[in-house]
């Protein structure tokens, strides 16, 4: 019982072997990859601390890391239909989710997706819990501006259909050109053609 980790190892010397429970089933190579695991191991050896110990640190460290990172990531949503920004945000086949740097304005991740009570002026709440910072719309109606206008979501209306990587990137260039908020028809659209996002 005083060393239960070192009979369930197995091998002559400690850590050798497969992993078992001993490790409480630490994400052990899937968020650090195998050069930082044995350097690690070497700075266990030389602080007189446990592998876990090490593991659990830097596991730590690293989620703190992600997430400042995750705080300067812009996520921008977008109604699509057939790969472009559709023109009516509650007809859209799926909304489309970027993800971008806006101190590079790279693109660093698009994903598309669909709520599960499907798509309507409603799915504004929805996306809202997706994390969007920034809404690219053609046009949409009083009751979803108002949704995200509540959730601190920025709604830029009045976009022309076009592909979404294009329209991703003219909005971080400022030329994104908009017009009237077909749905809209009291000051909702967006003046000007050149919008700058802010963190």
């Amino acid at each position: 019982m005083k060393n239960e980790c070192s009979k369930q190892w197995g091998g002559k010397r400690l850590n050798a072997g497969r992993k078992k429970s001993c490790r409480q089933k630490i994400p052990y190579n899937r968020r650090i990859n195998a050069n930082i695991i044995n350097i690690l191991k070497t700075y266990a050896k030389e602080h007189n601390i446990s592998e876990t110990e090490a593991l659990e640190s830097a596991i730590l460290l690293q989620s703190n890391i992600d997430k400042f990172k995750g705080d300067k990531i812009m996520k921008i949503a977008i109604p699509t239909e057939q790969g472009k920004l559709c023109s009516h945000f509650g007809h859209c086949e799926s909304f489309t989710f970027v993800d971008v740097n806006p101190e590079t304005k790279e693109i660093l991740n698009i994903e598309n997706k669909i709520p599960e009570e499907g798509i309507s002026c409603q799915s504004a709440s929805w996306i809202s819990e997706q994390g969007a910072n920034i809404v690219l719309a053609g046009g949409i109606g009083g009751r979803p501006l108002g949704i995200f206008a509540q959730n601190g979501v920025k709604v830029i209306a009045g976009c022309p259909e076009m592909d979404i990587e294009e329209a991703v990137k003219a909005y971080m260039n400022s030329s994104l050109t908009t017009g009237q908020n077909n749905c809209q028809g009291e000051h909702h659209h967006c003046h000007g053609a050149h919008h700058h996002c802010h963190n």
